[in-house]
């Protein structure tokens, strides 16, 4: 089930991400240069979290905290999704807890 929850969550910032670009390159010509820069790293932590989630690279899942705490800012659809986030995240938190806690 858990995969599940990480494959949802990962499409959802792929497609975040790459929604991010596209209005990035629709708006660049009217857009300031911190926009710009700020536009394109926000575009790559969602697309790089999204990528941690389906590749299941438990290393780098520090990287979808900052994701989940910008999905919330980005009302409504963003901030269902970081809402999701979290709830995964405190669930899978609380099964690795109480299944180590039995062995």
């Amino acid at each position: 089930m858990n995969k599940l929850h990480r494959q949802i969550i990962g499409i959802s910032w792929l497609m975040l991400g790459a929604l991010i670009f596209s209005l990035l390159v629709l708006k660049l010509d009217s857009a300031t240069n911190a926009a710009v820069i700020g536009g394109v790293l926000m575009g790559l932590l969602f697309l790089a979290g999204g990528f941690v989630l389906l590749a299941n690279l438990r290393k780098f899942s520090w990287m979808c905290h900052p994701c989940a705490a910008l999905s919330l800012l980005t009302f409504p659809i963003g901030t269902v999704i970081g809402i999701y986030y979290l709830w995964f995240f405190i669930r899978s938190t609380q099964m690795a807890r109480s299944g180590s806690e039995g062995k």
